[in-house]
């Protein structure tokens, strides 16, 4: 038997005696592990910076930003992290960089550490990862932390099998993650086109969407169209809206990105944008980005994926939505605290 099989026997094993798959963290290689997992993609030239929570120091809230080059770039980002860390009352945290530069990424690391415990912010670890070994700018001990990198391997990692058992998704890039907003190739699309000219105006998208969520996968051709037409007007589109919430985020994902992926450019803002906003709001602010980025291409000033890119950008917390939830209509846009774009809150 592989080291993989014995390994993802054992994490299955462990799962099956509880039913919280709670994974737990061994050191800085179990937590470079399950990274990918909470963000959906496996970093590379990044910060991630993760909050702790708890007694038991558990795995909170993380963002992500591109690692930044130069001094002027590097203090600025400090200074933002600084200021989300303290937005969101993150405390402790640790601190990562995934790059297989040492000299950029110790910048940034040091730059940020500097400002987070110079403002009392506990910092647990401060860590480079190249892919394939780790430093710690925490540990000077060669017994602990090897002065020449400690290796890892994601692939064979314990807490990486029970995040795949526990259903959590890692892609390799984010290019594979925009992808998945990307129109089908084939005649699907012009089948669509074709047979949303055909569709009548008014009809209920609140019957629809709750039919189509039982099966999001295997929508035909007529039942895409009927969504996509559906949503087209603002009211109409709004209605689709109010019906997501934090718990069934997930499956308003799955369905509205399978009808993006269908239609065609003069039909895709409202669906593109109800696939954005269902992103944020299942707490996958990456997501989130590449639906919204892919309907600013067909419409730059589509609202809604406007709305969700200020969103990200100024850190609003999904779990504020369902404070609104309750109202008829929709808030003009999502209002408290949260992530940023390359945020990962599961």
């Amino acid at each position: 038997m592989s080291k993989k099989s014995r390994i993802l026997r054992a994490a299955r094993n462990e799962l099956a005696a509880d039913s919280r798959p709670v994974t737990k963290l061994s050191g800085p290689g179990d937590a470079i592990a399950i990274i990918p997992y909470l963000l959906g993609f496996t970093p590379t030239e990044s910060l991630v910076v993760i909050a702790l929570q708890g007694p038991r120091r558990r795995f909170g809230p993380c963002f992500r930003m591109d690692l930044e080059i130069g001094a002027e770039a590097v203090s600025a980002q400090a200074d933002y992290v600084l200021a989300l860390v303290r937005h969101h009352r993150f405390d402790p945290v640790m601190v990562f960089a995934f790059s297989a530069r040492a000299e950029p990424a110790d910048a940034a690391l040091t730059a940020v550490e500097a400002q987070l415990t110079g403002a009392g912010v506990g910092v647990l670890d401060v860590i480079r990862a190249d892919g394939s070994r780790w430093w710690s700018a925490s540990c000077r001990d060669p017994l602990c932390c090897d002065p020449a990198g400690t290796p890892y391997d994601i692939e064979t990692s314990r807490v990486a099998a029970e995040a795949v058992l526990a259903g959590m998704q890692r892609a390799p890039d984010r290019e594979s993650l925009r992808a998945q907003f990307a129109p089908l190739a084939g005649e699907r699309i012009a089948a669509v086109a074709r047979a949303a000219s055909k569709v009548p105006r008014g009809n209920d998208p609140v019957l629809l969407v709750e039919a189509a969520l039982k099966a999001p996968h295997t929508l035909t051709v007529e039942e895409v169209a009927e969504l996509a037409v559906a949503v087209q007007r603002v009211v109409d589109r709004d209605a689709a809206w109010s019906m997501m919430t934090r718990s069934n985020a997930g499956r308003h994902l799955e369905l509205w990105r399978a009808v993006m992926q269908s239609v065609p450019d003069a039909l895709l803002p409202p669906v593109g944008g109800l696939t954005a906003f269902a992103a944020w709001l299942s707490g996958n602010g990456v997501l989130a980005s590449h639906a919204a980025e892919r309907v600013l291409e067909v419409d730059k000033n589509y609202s809604m994926a406007t709305r969700v890119i200020d969103a990200l950008r100024a850190s609003l917390n999904p779990s504020t939505w369902d404070t609104f939830h309750a109202r008829s209509t929709p808030p003009a846009a999502p209002v408290g605290e949260g992530l940023g774009a390359e945020a990962g809150s599961r």
